[in-house]
């Protein structure tokens, strides 16, 4: 037996689609990152789900809530869900970051191990918040099924470690789709992952 992880990245936001950095500040679902979410309860509308946890921003709650639907469960929510802070990147276009701070810019995508910058949260400490809280969800629900809604940075370095890759390999994998759907079983130590980033639920 194992406990299952579901684990999503919220639906698309406004500022998604006008390519600005968002991390710890918000903007709400659009129109498609809400119909996202709803198609992804119905994939998840036969799954018993035994709790939902949520970042505690506002896109990511949003997400959660539209996936409960009717369900009788609360959306419990956690700081250490959330995205990396992106500090004073955030709300700027990758291009005007990427003219402002070119050296931290490059580092940021080809060397993320290495990555430093006083405004920014560290790659490490995400990962590290990340795990911990996740550990302590998986005790509290042993051999049952929850939902965790959280951020595409954030996801993609708890992926790291439940695959056991090193910081050097971040971004070696596809950026993930907003409402795509992570199955990970977790059983004491080993962790295993059954499905990663899938999308099959999503329609035009």
């Amino acid at each position: 037996m194992s406990t299952q992880l579901y684990l999503t990245r919220h639906g698309e936001t406004v500022w998604n689609t006008k390519k600005l950095m968002q991390g710890w500040k918000d903007s709400p679902l659009t129109d498609r990152g809400i119909k996202q979410a709803k198609q992804l309860a119905e994939r998840l509308s036969d799954v018993s789900l035994d709790a939902i946890y949520s970042s505690s921003s506002n896109r990511a709650i949003h997400t959660a809530e539209i996936i409960r639907g009717e369900k009788p469960l609360d959306v419990i929510t956690y700081n250490h869900l959330r995205e990396l802070s992106f500090g004073n990147w955030e709300g700027k276009t990758f291009e005007e970051n990427e003219k402002e701070n070119p050296e931290e810019w490059l580092s940021f995508w080809e060397t993320p191990h290495l990555f430093s910058h006083n405004t920014i949260e560290p790659f490490v400490h995400v990962q590290e918040r990340m795990v911990k809280t996740v550990q302590n969800i998986i005790n509290q629900h042993p051999f049952e099924n929850v939902l965790i809604v959280t951020h595409s940075i954030a996801l993609k370095l708890l992926m790291n470690y439940f695959e056991k890759n090193t910081l050097v390999n971040l971004w070696s994998t596809p950026a993930i789709p907003s409402a795509s759907l992570t199955l990970v079983k977790v059983n004491n130590k080993f962790s295993e992952v059954v499905y990663k980033y899938d999308t099959t639920h999503m329609k035009q």
